[in-house]
């Protein structure tokens, strides 16, 4: 999972990078109660700087957030203290969390899946989810499209944010059509000590078809309730057309 979020964690609020998911978890949450789920404990795989966790915090569920980046979790971590959440934080790869994590009712995963290299890390994160699950309970997660890394992906320079006397961070997308990869690359000027300091972070980003992407939740013991855009209307696979899509899948019983 590649990706400089260390160098990515001071600014990632600042500059809005977690203003998608702080969004879209409300209405998730909301959408996942209007079909019938009930539960208390949930777990956020990639959870960032706690976008989502921030919503779920107000609430009195029993929320575990997961990343593999220390930088990223210590600032959701004071972020979530001094809003006086009780919150377990782990520092692990959602690939492989081994079992430092008990059952739960949801599991959650927003923007992150496709920094996945491959359908066989994809594959991991669905294991992974079917472990912490109970059966019956809800794997929720939403993935850009082909059709929307390509068009999101196209080359482009963009000054992302400017703050003349403090932060200002450059970003340029490259797209690999033959690989289906996006590459974003952040140049980052910020005032530290009276003195500017540049810095530059990467991210990777890939696609994978909607198809495959179902065929392996069903293959690694889920059943789809649904497949929505990112309006949260219905997706059918080959037929529907969305820059975005999110599943919601349950896992099956034994």
């Amino acid at each position: 999972m590649p990706g400089d979020y260390g160098i990515l964690a001071p600014i990632y609020d600042t500059v809005g990078m977690a203003n998608y998911v702080s969004a879209v978890t409300p209405r998730l949450i909301d959408f996942a109660q209007r079909i019938d789920w009930l539960g208390r404990r949930i777990v956020v795989l990639g959870c960032g700087t706690g976008g989502a966790i921030e919503y779920l915090a107000q609430y009195p569920f029993t929320i575990t957030g997961v990343d593999s980046t220390p930088e990223m979790l210590e600032i959701a971590r004071r972020k979530l203290n001094e809003a006086g959440g009780s919150i377990k934080w782990l520092q692990l790869d959602m690939r492989d969390t081994g079992n430092q994590i008990m059952q739960s009712d949801m599991v959650l995963a927003l923007n992150v899946m496709n920094e996945l290299n491959s359908l066989r890390d994809l594959e991991a994160v669905f294991a992974t989810a079917h472990k912490i699950l109970e059966a019956g309970k809800l794997f929720i997660f939403d993935m850009t499209t082909l059709q929307g890394l390509t068009q999101s992906g196209e080359s482009n320079e963009n000054l992302l944010y400017d703050a003349t006397d403090t932060l200002s961070v450059f970003s340029t997308s490259e797209y690999d059509f033959e690989r289906q990869m996006q590459t974003l690359r952040y140049i980052i000027f910020r005032q530290q000590n009276g003195q500017w300091q540049r810095s530059e972070a990467r991210r990777i980003l890939r696609a994978f078809p909607v198809q495959a992407v179902a065929s392996l939740l069903q293959r690694n013991g889920f059943q789809i309730r649904t497949i929505l855009n990112s309006k949260l209307e219905g997706y059918e696979p080959g037929v529907s057309r969305a820059e975005k899509v999110v599943f919601v899948a349950e896992k099956q019983s034994a």
